[in-house]
């Protein structure tokens, strides 16, 4: 079972922006369809996460527009602009409010539907995703389907008023006839505490299995995978990696797929993100571990996910750095799998903290197939060397630290007596 702290981030895999009311609820709002006529009824949509182990009580609050851009009177009828729930804990949903445009309202583009919502805090609640929205889920309990539709939607985070969404939705010519019963609003669940309870089974009764496949992961034939992956994967973020970057980001990834969690304290690797997200894989597809190409897309983010923390720990006990409590460095963790997966924008500091740091901590401990040490070195330091021609002074404490790091693993190749190559 997943620690608080700890929940998958669901309304991140269906929405690119999301609103925080602090440390509670995150929501999104969207409209679907985004066009319509007189008398015909669209849902607005409003995606909430509780981020909390409590119940919510929220209060939304509907503002259809009265006027049109030149003034001109609008109706848009909703048949509860009020409306008060409960969401469960941890939970993530959807409410689905029907709007309608009616008589005087004429056609145009840009009608702003607001959403406002209100939280009651709850007593004594400990948070289970950190704000910047936590690890993905593994396998979402959402047919692919049901996903792509949802993605679709565009959900926004516009705020015009603290804690209040809009959403644009045109007006067109003509008008429909009337329907003979008035929709209402409703919620629905998107994802439950009996879907990660129902996930935590299933991992237990795969674990066996997974272990076997994650022992078979060797370094020959992760290497070349990881390496193309990660090239790929940053390149398509829109950060195309230096071969240095690349090579040392491949390092960590390797030390979190073979043992490293495991020799690390405070870390294991059965309560990794990527040895879940394999077990859960093997649920949903037996065969998926025998093609180790396809299997390395799949845990990809997971196991950045697993590198990043990891790679904070290793990197600071090398240099004493400070990279901030735990949630922080969840938080970013967050972030830089959100940049990955082209929900954020993807900096420099992502590539090299802790990425970067960590497999320069890491070299010398971990080699990879076919490598040649020294050279390494020079690679990353050739890296380095076009980074600081176009990063900024606030990136000079990274690169210090990376000198650091550069000159303990070049003093450990000496100590190891490695043949200069």
């Amino acid at each position: 079972m997943n620690q608080v702290g700890d929940y998958p981030d669901i309304l991140g895999q269906l929405s690119g922006e999301r609103l925080t009311v602090g440390d509670l609820l995150q929501g999104a709002l969207g409209v679907f369809p985004p066009t319509t006529a007189l008398d015909q009824t669209v849902e607005v949509l409003f995606l909430l996460q509780n981020m909390t182990n409590r119940p919510l009580a929220l209060r939304l609050i509907v503002r259809p527009p009265a006027r049109d851009s030149a003034g001109s009177l609008a109706n848009f009828f909703t048949p509860r602009p009020r409306l008060a729930l409960t969401l469960p804990p941890a939970e993530c949903g959807l409410v689905h409010i029907p709007v309608t445009p009616q008589l005087p309202t004429r056609p145009g583009e840009g009608y702003l539907i607001q959403v406002a919502v209100e939280v009651t805090p709850p007593d004594r609640y400990q948070a289970v995703r950190p704000v910047a929205g936590g690890a993905p889920p593994s396998l979402l309990a959402l047919s692919p389907f049901r996903v792509a539709v949802l993605r679709d939607i565009h959900f926004t985070a516009r705020e015009t008023a603290p804690s209040q969404l809009a959403v644009a939705l045109d007006v067109l010519p003509g008008r429909f006839p009337p329907r003979s019963e008035t929709p209402q609003p409703r919620y629905e669940a998107l994802w439950t505490l009996h879907d990660l309870r129902q996930e935590a089974q299933q991992v237990e009764a795969t674990a066996a299995e997974a272990r076997k496949v994650a022992r078979a992961l060797s370094p020959a034939l992760l290497y070349v995978p990881l390496l193309e992956h990660t090239n790929a994967v940053f390149g398509e973020a829109g950060m195309p990696l230096h071969p240095g970057e690349a090579l040392f980001i491949t390092r960590a990834l390797m030390y979190v797929l073979q043992d490293g969690l495991d020799l690390e304290q405070g870390f294991s690797r059965e309560q990794s993100a990527w040895f879940k997200r394999l077990c859960r894989l093997l649920v949903a597809d037996p065969q998926a571990a025998h093609a180790v190409d396809q299997l390395v897309s799949l845990l990809y983010t997971a196991a950045v996910y697993d590198a990043v923390l990891l790679g904070f720990h290793v990197a600071a006990g090398q240099t004493n750095a400070d990279f901030g409590d735990k949630t922080e460095q969840s938080d970013y963790t967050a972030r830089l799998i959100a940049a990955l997966e082209g929900r954020a924008t993807l900096r420099l500091e992502h590539v090299y903290v802790p990425l970067v740091l960590a497999g320069v901590a890491l070299h010398g401990r971990v080699t990879l197939p076919g490598e040649k040490p020294w050279q390494s070195l020079v690679q990353v330091q050739q890296a380095r060397d076009g980074r600081i021609k176009l990063a900024g002074a606030e990136f000079a404490e990274v690169f210090e630290l990376l000198n650091t790091l550069i000159e303990q693993a070049r003093q450990l190749l000496i100590d190891l007596r490695v043949p200069r190559d």
